[in-house]
């Protein structure tokens, strides 16, 4: 896949084949306008990347990890780019779920409005999936905790809000920020008990996969600044998980599945060739 393929795709038992993405952000250009920053409405672009991805890896039905739109309170300039997102790629997929983030307050009501039998709104706690290979996976945004009964029954979370992106630097020296996948090892009894502060009946290892934001106006944020904190402003469940004591535990992808290294080693070569990038030799 390209590097634009800022997702990840996962076939289900029940023979769907689903394209996973995060954090679109739909009407971004909205909030940048009365900034001054005049940019053409993206939402056609947006939906035409997601339906080029989804006919390059077959995809069947899409679901989105939260924050579809950018504008917190839903006014009537971002509510008429989401239906205009919704309206173009409602017609592609079988079924499109939205699992509601931070930003997509008043959602609901922008779908009451202009109702489409195959798209369905989930809130932020998300919702398991079983894999055709038999995994439950735990989609959410990764604002809030998940209910205890999902967590206990996962086998993976699948979530974004945190923006993942990594400094480049190639070898004439040109620095570039690109959106990265992060997947994440944890204990799952420690980061149950520490999510909700009781023992959760559960055992084992568990993945935590980070999708990177899929609108083409963002990068993301430094997985730097990322997960060595504990970012409790952010709300995210990954303070649960306590990142910055298991960076060795962190791997870190391209989009294009290019394997970068766990957090532990980049942060080694960050500090021998400076904080301003990683470095990547592209030739």
């Amino acid at each position: 896949m390209s590097e634009e393929f800022r997702g990840i795709v996962v076939d289900s038992e029940d023979g769907e084949r689903w394209l996973l993405i995060a954090d679109t952000h739909v009407g971004l250009e909205v909030e940048l306008g009365k900034k001054g920053v005049r940019i053409p409405s993206q939402s056609a672009r947006i939906a035409q990347l997601i339906i080029d991805m989804a006919e390059r890896s077959g995809a069947t039905s899409l679901v989105i990890l939260g924050d579809v739109k950018h504008e917190i309170a839903s006014i009537i300039e971002s509510a008429r780019e989401v239906r205009d997102f919704l309206n173009r790629i409602s017609g592609k997929f079988n079924k499109i779920i939205l699992v509601k983030g931070n930003h997509d307050g008043n959602l609901d009501l922008i779908l009451s409005n202009d109702a489409k039998p195959n798209v369905y709104l989930v809130d932020s706690r998300g919702f398991i999936m079983k894999s055709k290979d038999g995994k439950n996976l735990l989609l959410l945004h990764g604002n809030s905790r998940p209910r205890i009964e999902d967590f206990t029954n996962a086998d993976v979370i699948i979530m974004g809000h945190t923006h993942p992106a990594i400094l480049i630097q190639d070898v004439t020296g040109y620095v570039m920020r690109a959106p990265v996948i992060v997947k994440i090892h944890v204990d799952k009894s420690i980061f149950g008990k520490n999510m909700y502060n009781t023992e959760v009946n559960t055992t084992g290892p568990m993945n935590i996969i980070v999708l990177p934001t899929f609108n083409p106006l963002t990068v993301g944020m430094d997985v730097f600044e990322i997960f060595p904190k504990d970012l409790v402003e952010v709300e995210t469940i990954l303070h649960y998980a306590r990142t910055w004591e298991i960076l060795n535990n962190i791997e870190v992808y391209l989009t294009d599945m290019t394997y970068l290294g766990t957090m532990d080693i980049l942060a080694k070569i960050r500090e021998e060739i400076g904080e301003s990038s990683y470095d990547v030799n592209w030739l």
